[in-house]
């Protein structure tokens, strides 16, 4: 993709961000948010074969229920570029080995500025005390939570969209496995989501599957809603994602709201949080 357009593209994701949500780049944004701001209706459907879809003639957004967190929210992102960008009613299959076409790529380009603009992880980065330039992994794990991306495509956006670190410092983060990140983060495994909140998680709702888990280095407390329970004998505060539904999580300097879905959850979006689905 040429200078220019990437330019301009990434303009048209800024853009967006300003006129529907009324933030800035350097903050971290929820495509689902933007999504119903847009007045796009998402589903989650439970299609494997196939990541997402865009389709014009209803301003519609389809989504796997059944791929991980991070790629529901990132194909949400790139299907709302498809609508952006004027491409036209696109199907997204599950590719390995990136975009097979120039549309593709540029959603995906798309995507990337509209969740992560390079302001924002500077930003978010400088806040947290991290050297992007002396990443570790448990550092850019933690971010690609914050940002709502998988960790391999935080790197991938890192590394080749915003030239933030280099690509011996991508490979490098990219070889270690989320076991291994998870086992330093909680004391027991689990293939679960696992997300580390810090003081400098802010403007971002904690959004959890049933059975995920949100950790705090710092005495934390569910308010509003029975939705999680405390994880007992841990050397941290912990607590498990048990029902769907809102509420906060607050310590003594810091609160959020954590909002929970089912796991795999098909349906509308806006029902997502609601403990029955008609």
């Amino acid at each position: 993709m040429i200078k220019l357009r990437a330019n301009q593209i990434a303009g048209k994701a800024l853009q967006v961000r300003k006129r529907y949500l009324n933030v800035g780049a350097h903050v971290p944004i929820c495509p689902y948010n933007l999504a119903d701001a847009m007045g796009l209706d998402v589903r989650f459907v439970q299609i494997p074969s196939f990541e997402g879809m865009y389709l014009s003639d209803e301003n519609l957004i389809l989504i796997s229920a059944e791929r991980p967190e991070g790629r529901k929210r990132f194909t949400c992102a790139h299907e709302i570029g498809h609508h952006v960008l004027g491409h036209g009613t696109s199907i997204d299959e599950i590719v390995e080995s990136g975009p097979n076409s120039q549309i593709e790529t540029e959603a995906d380009f798309f995507a990337g500025m509209l969740m992560m603009p390079s302001s924002a992880v500077v930003k978010t980065a400088r806040s947290a005390g991290f050297d992007l330039s002396k990443l570790i992994p448990i550092e850019a794990y933690c971010l690609s939570k914050y940002f709502g991306l998988s960790y391999a495509g935080f790197l991938a956006q890192l590394c080749f969209s915003l030239k933030l670190i280099d690509r011996r410092t991508h490979d490098g983060l990219k070889k270690v496995s989320l076991k291994e990140i998870k086992s330093q983060i909680i004391p027991f495994e689990t293939d679960n989501q696992v997300i580390a909140i810090y003081d400098w998680w802010l403007n971002r709702a904690i959004d959890l599957e049933v059975g995920d888990f949100v950790v705090s280095r710092t005495n934390c407390v569910l308010e509003g809603g029975d939705i999680a329970s405390a994880v007992p004998n841990a050397d941290c505060c912990v607590y498990k994602a048990t029902r769907p539904g809102i509420a906060r999580l607050t310590t003594e300097n810091w609160a959020s709201f954590i909002r929970v879905s089912e796991k795999d959850y098909a349906g509308m979006l806006q029902y997502r949080h609601q403990e029955e689905v008609e």
